[in-house]
């Protein structure tokens, strides 16, 4: 494929209609992963998508999990049996790990060394015991065969893996770093059936040179999301793992007509009082306050980010990857940010590009726009046509990539 059929197949969503199982009532979802590469599933890349500040290489579908809010119910591909998400993870496609990396390798939106890797972002719990935790880590250590550094992002409800301490060594000294989130909110079991210790092996992954936060989220007042409930859980936390934390990322509940038919429809559940602007998470800014304030008190060594790229960019040590600074402000200041980091962020090459110089990165990325106005400092992006009349796959890929300011 040349750049143009790239940039064409990322810019196509498909979307097909599902009926609700409870109710009869009709939901739009997208027939694909959000932001995926390309909507054919004959080809390796409909395994990939962009998700937010990574590229997310999803080789399956189901979860034993099960959390009735799971944002890929808001896919048709992953709603296989009985409209449904399955119990059981079964490889989505037939291709290989080395042919999905292959493919990956030659996009315009993969920067050798540079772009982040995430497993199962979009699909199942990565660390799930068994074949989708090989799968794992034969992702990465595919990457390290071929000699690449980029690193790797984690998202786990299943805790750090035991016995892989030395694995992971292996993959932090080969690469620009893995970042593991552990994902506790403590929301109620109707919500999320499975219990265990999210926080298993923490001290292991630690040692071994991984970097942990604790991904808070999705909190919602209607589940766990009460001052009793958040100081109940940095206290157990502050307990037991505080020293093996990195930083803290509170988030609130998405929404999509996918995640409310699966929230509602399969699992027969109410949906919480959150607005429905579609892929947008809802943290109230009362809860807000009451983290910022418990944090401080109870964790006052740990930063406290309300974006997940900031944690990974505080990671690698770099000016925001996704210029939250710019793009999410407020987000950014009411953040509890190191200043070592908020000065490397003010460092940034985004703040010296000008029009040209932005033209420049998305013509590398072959998105068809023109480049009208650029301030960084004002936030200021105008292009002809829009971002916003992309699909989310190439409008976020250019935010990314203008950040970088490459």
């Amino acid at each position: 494929m040349n750049k143009d059929q790239y940039i064409q197949a990322a810019n196509t969503e498909i979307l097909v209609k599902v009926s609700g199982k409870m109710t009869g009532r009709e939901f739009t979802v997208r027939k694909f992963t959000y932001g995926v590469l390309i909507p054919n599933e004959n080809h390796p890349l409909s395994c990939v998508s962009v998700a937010n500040s990574s590229l997310s290489i999803d080789l399956w579908i189901g979860c034993k999990w099960q959390c009735a809010y799971c944002q890929v119910q808001g896919s048709e591909q992953d709603l296989a049996d009985n409209v449904a998400m399955p119990n059981t993870p079964r490889r989505r496609s037939s291709h290989s790990i080395d042919e999905i990396i292959d493919a990956l390798m030659k996009h315009p939106f993969f920067l050798r060394d540079k772009t982040i890797i995430s497993i199962g972002t979009a699909s199942t719990e990565p660390f799930a015991p068994g074949p989708v935790l090989e799968s794992t880590f034969a992702i990465m250590d595919a990457f390290i065969r071929r000699g690449l550094r980029n690193p790797f992002w984690i998202v786990t409800k299943c805790g750090v893996p035991k016995g892989k301490k030395l694995d992971i060594a292996r993959i932090v000294k080969a690469t620009k770093g893995l970042m593991i989130s552990l994902c506790w909110a403590s929301n109620p079991t109707h919500i999320e059936p499975m219990k265990n210790n999210r926080f298993l092996n923490a001290e292991e992954a630690k040692e071994a040179g991984a970097i942990l936060a604790w991904y808070m989220r999705p909190l919602t007042p209607e589940w766990s999301g009460t001052r009793e409930q958040i100081e109940m859980m940095m206290l157990w936390v502050k307990e037991h793992y505080a020293s093996f934390l990195g930083a803290i990322v509170p988030g609130g509940l998405r929404w999509t007509e996918g995640i409310e038919y699966g929230l509602t429809e399969v699992h027969a559940k109410s949906l919480p009082s959150i607005p429905k602007r579609d892929n947008e998470k809802d943290l109230p800014v009362e809860l807000v306050e009451v983290i910022l304030e418990l944090a401080q008190f109870h964790l006052p060594n740990i930063p406290v980010y309300f974006k997940s790229s900031c944690a990974i960019t505080h990671m690698l040590r770099l000016p925001s990857i996704s210029s939250v600074q710019i793009y999410s402000r407020r987000e950014c200041e009411m953040s509890l940010c190191p200043l070592t980091q908020r000065h490397i962020c003010a460092s940034g090459k985004v703040y010296s590009m000008g029009v040209i110089e932005a033209q420049k990165v998305i013509n590398r990325l072959g998105v068809p726009t023109k480049v009208i106005g650029w301030d960084a400092r004002s936030a200021t992006l105008t292009t002809e046509p829009t971002l916003e009349s992309f699909t989310y796959a190439l409008h976020q890929t250019v935010l990314n990539n203008l950040s970088r300011g490459e």
